[in-house]
């Protein structure tokens, strides 16, 4: 929770805003007195130096913590990164991925807040974001909603893709269904872009590029064009695990300004389809 000041001669409350922290937020954080710099409490029109230290007092976690040996792809003092495993949604259940990460600060010793940035459905695997502090959280926010950084997918569908294209279709939720989502015009602005690695005429394996991140929108998209997901147990119901991951993401870092490119082992069920 401590952060070195990069630049001179700011005021402490535009710092935050460049961090896209909204003003309500900020507002809190000083109302609350847990904003520190160089060990002693400040306002929000405190002016920052060029290598000031600044501190904010931890939240406390309200989340159980469940044991579960995480596969962790990235790691610093601001950013954890984890290849989400099969069957876990993030947020919510005892056995939340949320709840895992909880367990895994604890036993860090590390007394932060759990903030994950984006979330996957509960059938997805692969690569899951968590903020260790809330400029690199609102950072994270606003970046994802601007569609700024690039995250790809890989999945296998029902049938032959012929080529490489964009679907761009609104996507709604399914009135009839509170489960289920569908292409609707009165629906929210949905695209995805869809490269073919591999096809034949029982399935092929699709590199995925979201420009949105609709709930749902890979699984709506295929099912649209016809050629869902495998396995997909809402709109697609099979035998085995649903055949989508997260696999690659690229950001750039929210204090070195670094580009970083993470990228998660293909799992299991997806590495069956490539070596057939």
């Amino acid at each position: 929770m401590k952060f070195k000041c990069l630049v001179n001669n700011i005021s402490i409350r535009d710092y935050f805003l460049s961090f896209h922290l909204g003003k309500s937020n900020i507002y809190k954080l000083f109302l609350a007195n847990l904003v520190l710099v160089n060990d002693k409490l400040v306002k929000e029109n405190y002016i920052l130096k060029l290598n000031d230290i600044i501190f904010i007092k931890p939240y406390s976690n309200d989340l159980t913590p469940y044991d579960y040996n995480l596969d962790i792809l990235y790691e610093d003092d601001y950013i954890l990164i984890i290849n989400k495993p099969y069957g876990y949604i993030v947020h919510g259940d005892i056995n939340s991925c949320d709840n895992m990460v909880a367990n895994y600060f604890l036993n860090k010793g590390l007394n932060i807040k759990v903030r994950h940035v984006h979330r996957l459905d509960r059938e997805t695997t692969g690569i899951l974001v968590y903020a260790k502090d809330i400029l690199t959280e609102a950072y994270f926010n606003y970046h994802l909603a601007n569609h700024d950084f690039k995250r790809y997918y890989l999945a296998v569908c029902k049938g032959y893709v012929k080529a490489n294209q964009t679907i761009n279709k609104k996507i709604a939720k399914d009135r009839h269904n509170s489960n289920k989502y569908l292409v609707l015009n009165s629906g929210k602005d949905a695209i995805t872009h869809i490269e073919v690695v591999k096809a034949n005429n029982h399935y092929s394996i699709l590199k995925i590029l979201l420009e949105t991140g609709r709930t749902h929108q890979i699984r709506v998209h295929l099912k649209y064009i016809n050629h869902p997901l495998l396995n997909d147990p809402i709109y697609n119901p099979g035998e085995g695990k649903m055949a989508l991951e997260s696999y690659l993401f690229t950001f750039i870092h929210p204090y070195n300004l670094k580009e970083i490119t993470i990228k998660c082992k293909i799992n299991q069920e997806l590495r069956w389809y490539f070596e057939k």
